[in-house]
Parts: structure tokens; sequence; C-alpha cells
């Protein structure tokens, strides 16, 4: 019997995920085998960039635009479209296939000027695939929360054409690719691992389609959205209207599970209650809840990644997942909800004996060097001893965890840490204010954070730093000590910042509301999977002009690099990468820098004219959809659904322009922003569109010397503002290299 388990997109593009080759590996060694592996999520995503796809895409785009740009008028849905048909016509389709490289080759990763470009142009591809589906759809390599669908609504995710329409941009690969696989293979089973809320609706697709092409195909969805759909839909009658395609899905913890799923499937027997299944409707075997049990983690062997093609993904080598301990030690944080974790705030803690790590370690070691501890948290002893082993065995490797800010990490520990590998380490420090942290029940003192924060800086160990504001009952000052506390150690930490706390089902504040001096809990109208939760703060102390500070400070916090899965993000393979090559001073290498004369410049995007009928400034954006969404949360307690949505939108109408008015020019960035800029700016880079120096612009354009301040300041603006890039010459990477290399000698 021949079993498949897939991936799905989108999400993380850089490296394979860990959760399939744990379920295949602990299956084979319980004698289950013949069982592949695809990550249909990279090479979907491939597929996009391939000239076939490319040709069908751009004509599509020039065909589109025609019929909109005809119409006596445009409803809402269209003029957002028609806008992006704009980018589309603008974007750099040749590009695509040497951004892909620069993600592979060494050299040109860790040049920042090379990467930063790169890794706009493929996200504002992945943001144009969104035409083909609805819209803005995507968030990066994600789903925008606030587009045209509502991920926390059953209706929605039940709904078979909305849920095709979303995985739209990637039914060419699963028809074409996938389709034709699992029929040439002849597979009987198909798994579907779905670990993060923006895949649900493309694995949702990929299972129907499936369904509908192979009727008598067992299909099996686990994962963490899986297990996190099942907790948090209100009415579980419904869990099968979102999952219909699956004969069962696993909930919770999967390896056991999973195998005694494929044992039945192997030897032809009929299914029966398993822990941690729950099976459709049709096979008669639903309990009203399953069983949930843990796993004895020392029984795990060690993880498999072979299966996984690592030359696929965008990262210049493999970086690796790997769980020591499942749980977390302290799990007492208020605010934390992670696992089916019942009465607590996560699932109960799990740690395999060092030993057992350490032989892992040393076998993963021979085939790669990056290792990243996925876990809730590490605890200090285990970590310590961990590395003193690691350190005795003479274990080469680089390795990243989530531990706690505690006073335990001395800086001769953290010195052991740094010799054993340890490279960049994220830490939750949550706030800035003793008061709030003690709501939060964090068990740490802010003093002693930051000691803390100093002690691994200077072994040399990156620290990524996460906290949030707009706690229950915390006040304008509160959140300011946040924002000083991290700006007064801003040395001491790489990457991260502040978000904004969100209040789910499972914490302890959501049960335990009046000791938070919060009121009126409750989910929001047309949610039913309820991620979120609404509440009212006895705090009134915020007004729009302090959010507004708050929200400018926050974003200021960290202002180079991007968000995950890329430099810049806490946690992601290409941060832990460049924390490597380039120590606790990675920041530096991501800041924008003023040009000599001689430096070659580029323009980072194109001017494009205005369009007559329909002015650009007067066409809906996917920002209004996300202001809709915003609206309503907050004025109406309603979560909206796509038919809502779309009923709003359809009767905003635009009627076409006529007359003879000047043609206004528009630059749209590489990231597909569209800005609005003065007719001397658009000048300057109109002449940059071509590489070329300053010097040269000058002496082109005979510009006096008094005024050559003047452009040298505007240049620098444009750089600031990413309007214009660095065009990086062989002496520029090599200068980078030797950066490096000097960074790892000392």
């Amino acid at each position: 019997m021949s079993t498949l388990l897939l991936y799905p997109p989108i999400t993380d593009p850089t490296s394979g995920y860990h959760s399939l080759s744990y379920l295949e590996t602990y299956a084979r060694q319980m004698n289950v085998e013949h069982i592949d592996i695809l990550d249909t999520n990279i090479e979907a995503f491939l597929y996009t960039v391939n000239g076939e796809y490319l040709t069908n895409f751009q004509e599509d785009v020039r065909a589109r635009r025609l019929e909109l740009e005809s119409k006596p008028q445009l409803n809402g849905l269209e003029q957002v479209e028609l806008l992006y048909l704009v980018k589309a016509c603008a974007f750099d389709y040749e590009g695509l296939e040497q951004a892909i490289q620069v993600m592979r080759n060494e050299n040109l990763f860790y040049d920042y000027h090379h990467y930063q470009p790169a890794v706009e142009l493929l996200l504002s591809w992945v943001d144009l695939l969104s035409l083909q589906g609805f819209v803005g759809q995507f968030d990066g390599f994600s789903l925008s929360p606030r587009s045209l669908f509502n991920l926390q609504s059953s209706g929605d995710m039940g709904n078979h054409e909305l849920c095709h329409r979303i995985a739209n941009p990637f039914h060419p690969y699963f028809e074409n690719v996938l389709l034709p696989l699992i029929q040439k293979n002849e597979y009987r089973v198909v798994g579907i691992n779905v670990t993060y809320m923006a895949q649900l609706p493309f694995a949702l697709s990929l299972g129907r389609l499936i369904r509908n092409h192979f009727p008598n195909i067992v299909i099996l969805f686990g994962g963490t959205e899986v297990s996190d759909v099942w907790k948090y839909l209100l009415d579980k009658s419904k869990f099968f209207c979102v999952f219909d395609a699956a004969d069962a899905c696993v909930i919770g913890e999967g390896e056991q599970a999973f195998t005694q799923l494929l044992k039945l499937v192997e030897n032809n027997q009929p299914f029966r209650t398993i822990a941690n299944v729950l099976f459709n409707p049709k096979h008669e075997l639903t309990a009203e809840l399953p069983v949930i049990q843990y796993e004895d983690i020392a029984k795990l062997p060690t993880p498999d990644y072979s299966q996984l093609d690592w030359s696929l993904y965008l990262s210049p080598e493999p970086f690796v997942y790997y769980s020591p301990s499942r749980g977390c030690y302290w799990n007492k944080c208020t605010f934390c909800d992670y696992g089916l974790n019942g009465d607590s705030p996560t699932s109960p803690w799990r740690t395999n004996q060092v030993d057992k790590v350490v032989d892992d370690l040393s076998i993963l070691s021979k085939k790669y060097k990056f290792i990243y501890f996925s876990v809730d948290v590490l605890s200090p002893a285990t970590l310590l001893h961990l590395a003193e082993e690691i350190v005795k065995r003479k274990i080469d490797i680089r390795w990243g965890a989530e531990i706690r800010l505690e006073k335990y990490w001395s800086k001769e520990r953290c010195d052991l840490l740094k010799a054993s590998g340890c490279t960049a380490i994220s830490v939750g420090f949550e706030s800035g204010n003793q008061r709030i942290l003690d709501l939060i029940n964090k068990g740490t003192q802010v003093h002693r954070v930051k000691e803390t924060v100093h002690s691994f800086y200077n072994s040399g160990i990156g620290v990524q730093i996460m906290g949030f504001t707009h706690f229950p009952s915390e006040r304008y000052e509160e959140a300011m000590d946040s924002i000083n506390f991290l700006m007064e150690s801003r040395d001491y930490w790489t990457f991260g910042g502040l978000g904004t706390f969100a209040l789910t089902p499972g914490a302890i504040v959501a049960k335990q509301p009046s000791d938070f001096g919060i009121t009126n809990v409750r989910p929001y109208d047309g949610d039913d999977i309820i991620r979120n939760l609404h509440f009212e703060d006895s705090v009134q102390d915020r007004s729009p002009e302090t959010e507004h500070i708050l929200s400018k400070k926050k974003q200021a916090l960290n202002p180079t690099g991007f968000d995950r899965p890329w430099v810049g993000g806490t946690d992601s393979a290409h941060s832990f990468f460049y924390h490597d090559r380039f120590g606790t001073q990675v920041r530096a290498i991501l800041e924008p820098q003023k040009p000599e004369l001689d430096t070659i410049v580029i323009t980072n995007g194109n001017v494009v004219d205005d369009i007559g009928k329909f002015p650009i400034e007067e066409l809906l954006s996917t920002r209004y959809i996300s202001d809709l969404h915003a609206a309503y949360r907050k004025e109406q307690l309603i979560g909206l659904s796509h038919a809502q949505l779309v009923d709003i939108l359809t009767s905003k109408v635009l009627p076409s322009k006529q007359g003879s008015e000047a043609v206004k020019q528009y630059f749209i960035r590489q990231d597909n922003t569209i800005h609005r800029l003065t007719p001397h700016v658009i000048e300057l880079l109109e002449w940059f569109q071509n590489a070329n120096s300053l010097r040269a612009y000058f002496e082109d354009q005979k510009t006096p010397e008094a005024d050559r301040h003047l452009f040298e300041r505007l240049l620098h603006v444009c750089i600031l503002k990413n309007y214009i890039r660095f065009v990086p010459s062989p002496h520029h990477v090599d200068a980078v290299a030797n950066h490096a290399s000097s960074y790892k000698q000392h």
C-alpha cells in the first residue's frame, strides 16, 4: 500500500516543515512502509514562475484590463481589480528567475543589496497572483485575514466554490502535476497536513479536488490548524461541513493515530474508534469528542528529512526543525492559548532525555548544519545540559530556540550556549511594565530581563525579542514603558518589536475576565470558528492621538528588514542565516546607506501613466476592504462574510471620466505600492531607470554646483523610501564576504 503526505500552500517557502517527516519516520518505525512526502507549498509556487504560466498570466492581465477600461462604470470589486492590473502591467516578470537564484546562491543571498530587491519582487509576484483568486488575498506568503472572505467562518470555509477560487492560483499545478502523480503511483491514502490558518482554504480545495477525481481514495487531515478548527468551532456538528472531503481527521498529536489509521487501511479493516481521531459521519463512528492522548516523545525515532527536496526551497542551504520537547514547562501565562490545552495555557509539558536529544543531533549534524528547536520553550537546566553535551561530543551545528528570559542565564552560561553553536534565540519579554508582567503571570522582572538580554548579547548570541501592548487594563504610560524598554536596549537585540494583544477563548484572561477588568467578552457575529474575542476594557485613557503615537513608535522600533519568513522576521530561517553570518551586528547590514558620487543606483520600480477614464486616485483599493473588516468588527462587532463583502463592494460604483485633463504619473515601487510623487522626483526616477551613477546624472544634466547638494539630499530621501536602490558590484559582494569572515574570526 502506498501513501502520499501533502503539505499545502501557502506558507514559508524558505524551508521544509518537519511535521510530515516526523509522521513518516514514526510510521516506518512501526513497520508501515511506502509513504511519500510532497511539499506542494513550494512546488505549487515554483510552478507559477515557469514560462507557460507567466505567458498565460500576462495575456490574461492585458485582456482583462482592456475589458475593464472599456466599461462605462466599475463596481468596487472591479475597481480593486483594475488597480492590480495596472500593477501587473508594470511588473518585472523577467526578474523572477534571478530573484529565486539570489535566494539559493550563497554569495548573492548574503549581500543585502541583492537580497532586498529579490524578496520585494517575490512578494510582489505573490501579491499579483491574487488576480487569479480574490484580488489582494495574499499577505506575503500567507493569507490576509481581511480579504474578501472570512477565515473564521465555517460557512465560508465550507463553501466549495469560494475555497476553489482562493486556491485557483495553484490549481494549474494541482491539475497538471499533482493529480497525474496520484494516478500514476496509485496511492490508497492521501494525508494533508495543515499547520497554519492561511493553509486552510488551499488544503480544503485540494482535498475536494482529490476526492472528485479519486472517489475511493482515503483522505486524512491533520495538523495544528485542523485541531484549532475543532477547538474553536462553536457548533462541532459543522466540523465535517468544513472537512467534508476527509474520511478522518487527526485532532492533536498524530504519530500513533496516523499510523493506526494506515494499518487499518493496509489490512482492509473497517475504521474503529482511535484516540485523537474524528471520523466523517459517513463512517458512522463519530463521537461527540475524540479521546485525546499525548505522545511519549521518548519513543519517537530520530526524524528523517531526506524526502524533502531541499534544492527547491528559497534558501542557500537546509534549515531543519527539530522538537526535543512539547508543551511549556512554565505553562502559567494568562494570555497564552496554544494546543489542545484544556484548563491550562498550553499542552502538557514533556521533554526528551538529553542523551537521546544529543544522539539525534549527532545524526542530523551529518547532513544539516542549521537546526532550530521547534518548541514552545526549552527549560534552562535542560538547555544548559544539552549545550554541555554538544560541546563534549564536538557536534558541529548552529542552533536556535525560544527561551524564557530568566536570571538563570548568566554571562558564563550564555558563553556555553554560544560554544555549543547557539546563534540566536527568540524571547517573549511581553511588557516593559512590571504591573503588566505580574498580570500576565510571566514570572519575570523588568530589570532582570534587561540584564539577561545583555548577557546573551555579550556572548555573541542574537536576541530576537517580542512583546505586545494593549493587555487588559494597560494604560498609555505603561505601553510606553514597553517601547522605552526596547529603545533603551536597542543595541542589545536584533529583530522583533511589539504587537497588539488579542484575546483568544482558551486564555485565562477570557475564562476569568473580572480578574483583569474586562467585560462584554463575546465572539463577533458571523464568526463561528472563534479565534479572537471582543472585550471591553475598564481603562479608557486611550485617545486617537495617543493610539497614533503608539503605532508610530512601535513601527520605528524595527524599521529595517522584512517580516517572517525573511531576514528581519523572528525565528525565520533567513534571519537565522544572517545571524550566523554577521553576528549581533546584523542590523547594520540592513540599514540604508548614503551613496557616493560613483555609486551605481537604479530606480526600484516603474513610472506609469494614470488611467484616463478611471483615475487611479479614485479607484478603491484593498485598503478599503481591510478598513471595512476593521470598522464592522469595532463598531458593530460583526465578522463580515464573503457574501456580505461582495454586496457592499458591488454597490460602490465609479462612472468613467471624459475630458482632456493632463495625464498624471505615478510610481509603482517594486513592492507593488503606488506613490504619487512630484514631477521633479518622477523625472529623477525616470533618469535612473537604467542603472547609473550620481556623477553621471550631474554631468548629463549639467547641474550647477550650488544645486548638487540639493539633488544629493533628494536622492538620499529616495533611497530611504526605497524608490532607488544600489546596484551591487562584484567588489561590494567581496566586501560583504570579507566582513562576514572577519566576524567569524572574531
